[in-house]
């Protein structure tokens, strides 16, 4: 029944219906069942998900309060270029205080980039406090009063914004949340889009490098994480972690979170701690230092290069990086076992770079952190050699069947590096992860501009061949000795930075989705093995 639902066709009358819809899609998804207590319909997955960014700007609809996923405020006056209309005056958790003299206004997109594909019907827009919100782009406001306001959206809308132009200093605009049609009475108790419970429920393991923004983060101090009360969540420090605690217990699904690089011991152990408490004691919890570490197009590798020159842990400026990161990620595993009394509910993620076992090497052998650890995990990724900036030329004359035949090679020779992977992992007592996997066709170091190889990258990921494809990538990882594969990744728009996403947008027809095809029919003939 998941494979066949389709929320284009979907039309909400009234909450209560919403409700009657909500229990049945969680009802065939298997979430009611595992929060009677009952086997869940991942308890056997061996496959994981890495979910998309919240963003304004993101395909995949996560909340059933559309603000959650806006922008932060812009500062607008009249006769000002965009963002120019002076400083905002902010509260903490970042509503408007205060507008300025001469016009001065804020506005927040609040969705964008799915044109003829927004949810139609009439949204409900509530918020405390005393001031004026209207909206722009074509929005028809339906009713109004204090505190409240309906909005008719059609499918073709071609942006969702709201911008406040009056508050009130003494009681500001604030807690606003922008509701999806049929979900007034439930978007509180139930903050997820009933759509995005039911797509990923058979998937045993949430990776949330992405809601975390993990890749350059700046967070160091715990009172540098963001909470449920700020304006949004779609902000660069990412989703508050109750969300993703919420999430994981909802769908009884494993959480893999990625601890800041720059975070200190304090921080962690916060988090931890909020895990501890409020995280189901059936889950387990995977533990990784950042993302990438071993990858120098990143921030987070950076810092590990300098902190292991500072450190003089190699005269080699890259096996300093990886020794820096292999150090603190088991100082962060030991800071998790105290807190949780023990390693028993945890997976302590090493993290290498899966073309170069000798990173494995490395990683695990640097002052014996294997020994603190549970898995290594890689990225298996196929087709990157396609995006080369040496080869792009010749790449962009080929036919969709060459470029999906290359595939075929690419997963082959994969193989054998999996293989050694793995061997690398069960010498020192670990499982083989795989904290990222699927296509790579993308261009890279230049090539990402070339317009006819992109079109053909995209082409070559919605083409149904892609599913066999799929299928054989996955049944090769497991022969060769992996366990749990983490796909990369959910929902997202296809662009020149890639076509990551296992679906391209909400309510999309499975039927048009090759790679999120083959997931469930791997998932549905391959029970975990491990």
């Amino acid at each position: 029944m998941l494979a066949t639902y389709q929320s284009s066709k979907l039309k909400i009358c009234n909450p209560k219906s919403t409700a009657r819809i909500l229990l049945a899609l969680l009802a065939v998804t298997g979430v009611v069942q595992a929060r009677q207590g009952q086997p869940s319909s991942n308890e056997n997955s061996a496959l994981g998900i890495n979910l998309g960014g919240v963003t304004y700007y993101s395909t995949e609809i996560v909340f059933v309060d559309l603000f959650k996923h806006s922008q932060t405020w812009k500062s607008q006056a009249p006769g000002k270029s965009y963002g120019q209309g002076g400083p905002l005056d902010l509260t903490e958790d970042g509503w408007v205080r205060s507008l300025a003299q001469g016009g001065q206004f804020a506005d927040s997109i609040v969705l964008s980039q799915i044109n003829d594909r927004y949810i139609a019907g009439e949204y409900t827009c509530l918020y405390d406090g005393d001031g004026e919100i209207n909206f722009a782009h074509g929005i028809s406001v339906l009713r109004q009063q204090p505190g409240r306001i309906k909005i008719q959206v059609k499918p073709d809308q071609n942006l969702l914004s709201l911008r406040i132009v009056r508050t009130n200093p003494d009681n500001p605009i604030r807690n606003i949340r922008l509701i999806l049609p049929g979900f007034e009475d439930t978007y509180d108790k139930q903050p997820f889009h009933p759509e995005f419970l039911a797509r990923w429920a058979k998937f045993k393991v949430i990776r949330f490098m992405d809601w975390q923004r993990t890749n350059g983060s700046k967070q160091v101090s715990w009172s540098d994480r963001p909470t449920p009360n700020l304006q949004t969540q779609g902000i660069d420090s990412g989703v508050a972690p109750e969300y993703m605690i919420e999430l994981a217990n909802t769908l009884n699904a494993d959480p893999w979170f990625c601890m800041p690089h720059l975070a200190t011991d304090d921080y962690i152990r916060n988090f931890a701690q909020m895990v501890k408490k409020q995280l189901k004691p059936s889950l387990k919890v995977y533990i990784e230092y950042s993302n990438e570490c071993w990858n120098s197009i990143f921030g987070q590798a950076r810092y590990c290069r300098d902190k292991g020159k500072e450190l003089a842990l190699s005269d080699n400026d890259y096996q300093a990086q990886l020794r820096y990161y292999s150090r603190r990620a088991v100082q962060i595993f030991k800071i998790w076992e105290e807190v949780f009394g023990g390693k028993d509910r945890l997976v302590r993620v090493l993290a290498a770079q899966s073309a170069n076992p000798w990173t494995s090497e490395q990683v695990m052998d640097f002052e014996d952190a294997y020994k603190y650890a549970d898995v290594l995990g890689i990225a298996p990724y196929f087709g990157y050699q396609l995006g080369s900036p040496k080869t792009q030329n010749e790449a962009a004359k080929m036919g969709v069947d060459e470029v999906l035949n290359a595939c075929e090679g690419f997963i082959k020779e994969n193989n054998e590096t999996i293989a050694k992977q793995a061997q690398l992992a069960r010498q020192r007592g670990l499982r083989l992860v795989a904290y990222e996997g699927g296509q790579h066709l993308v261009g890279h170091g230049g090539a990402e501009n070339n317009k006819a190889m992109e079109q053909l990258f995209h082409t070559a990921n919605r083409h149904p061949r892609m599913k066999r494809l799929y299928l054989d990538y996955l049944r090769g990882w497991k022969d060769a000795g992996g366990t749990l594969m983490v796909m990369f990744s959910s929902m997202g728009k296809y662009s020149k930075w890639g076509s990551w996403g296992l679906m391209e947008y909400h309510g999309q027809p499975v039927a048009e989705a090759p790679k999120y095809q083959a997931v469930l029919e791997f998932l549905q003939n391959n029970p975990r093995w491990w």
